[in-house]
């Protein structure tokens, strides 16, 4: 276990210890309960409380919180780890974006509030800002914050796509309070804590055949009242607070995918040194060996992408096309090593007890999701090439 006086801004923690928690978390934690888990569409409990027992809620979070200290690389690592042994905690990352932000911009009231339960393991956070209507154009949404005298905001508005809010003990919703304006498009953004359990607020469950223990809900806001004091930032200045989630958001993705990425090659290697069907194991081949070499440098170089850009981020140096990068390119090279799985595998990649299907449902999903690869590789051709804006 992580002991908190032992940390990465005080006596240094390494990577060997992050590395030896994760062993123990995937040790105790088997990839065949996660996917008993998937399959029922339940919680992975046990998954939460080892994470918990073993102390990784407090990593990211300061020392003076709780925490273990550390910051986004080695949240990145603990899911590049975990990924490889199969696990998929997406409601990690989710509480992993709240806590950056809560680090970046709360005040302190609010740190002391949700940081110390959070660095504890005690409470997880949502993250809430897509809508039907907006899609990747964040710009565009429509849920609106009004303020109510001098003490509440009344929310209205729906949000889409958003993970594990049903067992979330907060959300961070990203809301409106002024009324989009292409001259100051950038303004007018406000960052709230808002308990899903509030007066109000309803949630439906979005049917998705992914195989995932985590669900996604539509978020219906009606009239939610909301303390004031529970704005993260100031109103109507929230951008900075939003984009302190999203780069997270696209780095943790890119953690996660490269370790997903590793243990779907492991998987396929394995079946490959056993399977004979004409006297010579298949891994014999050259229309095996070269996919997944191929398969295993696309994921190392996104890897070291994804480091690269979380050392960016850590060291507060812009890190939006570094980030982009490693989002696109850890999700091109998952579904590279999952496709190829699927071809690999044959047949047997229909049966379900393969547990091949569920890792190329999900990396066919991280193509598009959190953010579509094309709206990645025109950000970066705007930003590298300086061509007009495309989207």
């Amino acid at each position: 276990m992580l002991n908190p006086a032992h940390t990465i801004e005080d006596d240094g923690i390494t990577q060997s210890d992050i590395r030896e928690v994760c062993a123990s978390v995937t040790k105790q934690i088997s990839r065949e309960y996660m996917a008993e888990c998937s399959r029922a569409r339940e919680t992975p409990k046990e998954l939460w409380r080892v994470m918990r027992e073993t102390g990784l809620f407090g990593l990211g979070v300061p020392t003076e919180f709780g925490g273990l200290g550390g910051h986004l690389t080695e949240v990145a690592l603990a899911l590049d780890l975990m990924g490889q042994g199969g696990l998929m905690p997406f409601r990690y990352v989710t509480t992993q974006m709240a806590r950056t932000t809560l680090r970046h911009h709360g005040n302190d009231d609010q740190k002391a509030r949700y940081l110390v339960p959070a660095a504890a393991g005690e409470i997880t956070f949502a993250f809430a800002l897509t809508e039907a209507d907006a899609g990747t154009n964040s710009f565009n949404i429509r849920t609106y914050a009004e303020r109510q005298g001098n003490s509440d905001y009344v929310i209205n508005g729906t949000k889409m796509w958003i993970t594990g809010v049903h067992e979330a003990d907060y959300m961070i919703l990203v809301t409106r309070t002024s009324k989009f304006d292409p001259a100051v498009k950038k303004a007018g953004f406000s960052v709230f804590i808002v308990d899903p359990k509030s007066a109000g607020v309803s949630l439906s469950p979005i049917d998705i055949g992914l195989h995932m223990a985590d669900r996604s809900w539509v978020v219906n806001l009606d009239n939610v009242r909301v303390p004031a004091e529970n704005m993260i930032g100031e109103e109507g200045r929230g951008l900075e607070a939003l984009f302190d989630c999203l780069i997270p958001e696209r780095l943790l993705a890119a953690g996660l995918n490269v370790g997903l990425s590793t243990f779907v090659l492991n998987k396929t290697a394995e079946f490959a040194r056993m399977r004979a069907p004409f006297g010579e194991v298949i891994g014999s081949y050259q229309g095996v060996q070269i996919p997944m070499a191929e398969c295993l440098a696309l994921t190392e170089g996104a890897r070291a992408l994804a480091y690269q850009a979380c050392a960016k981020f850590d060291a507060h140096i812009d890190s939006g096309m570094e980030s982009d990068m490693a989002r696109f390119l850890s999700a091109e090279a998952y579904l590279k090593s999952a496709d190829m799985a699927m071809n690999t595998h044959g047949g047997a990649a229909c049966d379900m007890q393969q547990d091949v299907i569920p890792f190329y449902l999900y990396a066919k999903f991280q193509s598009i999701a959190p953010i579509n690869r094309n709206v990645c590789l025109s950000a970066i051709a705007q930003r590298e090439f300086g061509f007009p804006k495309s989207y």
